[in-house]
């Protein structure tokens, strides 16, 4: 039998300390969230059911030609919205339980599971994040065609853009999230040395995945403080509030220069 195998054996064998009563308040609001995931997580499968039945009948009517590609690519990324967001919410949950188990000592602490279980649920919310700046993405497309065609109002092709951006900004702050616990990980490697340079190359990713967020996020910020002015010049909003967007703009600006100094400079940091 492996060395690892008996190890972990023994280690399970051993009688765990008893529950601290002073994490008691935290161990239940675990089990009150698990239990409220549990509802969503049933809901969204519910959902997921239903969406499933509907794109097979869209499906059918489709080959006797009797819906367009557009309902039926409609439906589908429907379906995928709702599989992605069931998945997200069960690794979440998995997330939890273990948090709970560990706080109310049930188990001991496993560090490489426990960074497996943060790992997997921000993958989660990859899929969630890229299929939102997909659908927003068709959505924006389609609002400057209609723009053009004179179909829409300006604020209707701000709006869209604006969504956009969120869509972006929020795809680009899980990955600076999943790198930043990936180099964590590298940091920690249990039994087996750590290796300095693939620290270092996650650092670095590290660093270019927060650049790129603040960069989507001051170019959102720029891109409201234009929509302003413009208000503010037909008089849709007062003048002086044009400096509550100006200011954001600003902050932005100035955070996207703090994190390109740090990717200069990732010793500094």
């Amino acid at each position: 039998m492996p060395t690892a195998l008996i190890t972990a054996l023994s280690l399970l064998a051993q009688p765990q300390p008893p529950p601290d009563p002073a994490q008691f308040p935290l161990v239940a609001h675990r089990s009150m969230e698990i239990d409220d995931l549990d509802r969503e997580i049933q809901r969204l499968h519910d959902t997921v059911l239903l969406k499933r039945g509907q794109l097979g009948s869209t499906q059918r009517l489709a080959r006797r030609g009797l819906v367009s590609r557009s309902d039926l690519e409609r439906g589908l990324a429907a379906l995928h919205h709702e599989e992605a967001r069931e998945a997200e919410a069960r690794a979440y949950r998995a997330l939890k339980e273990y948090e709970r188990d560990v706080l109310g000592r049930v188990v001991p602490l496993d560090e490489s599971k426990a960074y497996d279980l943060l790992l997997d649920w921000l993958k989660k919310q990859e899929a969630i994040a890229r299929l939102e700046v997909d659908d927003r993405g068709v959505t924006l497309k389609q609002v400057r065609s209609q723009y053009r065609r004179l179909a829409v109002s300006r604020q209707q092709l701000d709006d869209a853009e604006l969504a956009y951006n969120s869509a972006l900004a929020k795809a680009a702050l899980n990955q600076s999230r999943q790198t930043r616990v990936r180099m964590e990980l590298a940091a920690r490697k249990g039994e087996k040395p750590s290796d300095p340079a693939e620290y270092e190359r996650l650092k670095a990713e590290h660093l270019k995945a927060r650049v790129r967020y603040f960069e989507i996020v001051a170019e959102g910020a720029r891109n409201r403080l234009t929509i302003a002015l413009e208000r503010s010049r037909r008089g849709l909003i007062p003048i002086p509030e044009v400096a509550i967007f100006q200011k954001a703009a600003d902050d932005a600006e100035a955070a996207l220069a703090a994190e390109r100094k740090k990717l200069e400079n990732p010793g500094a940091s």
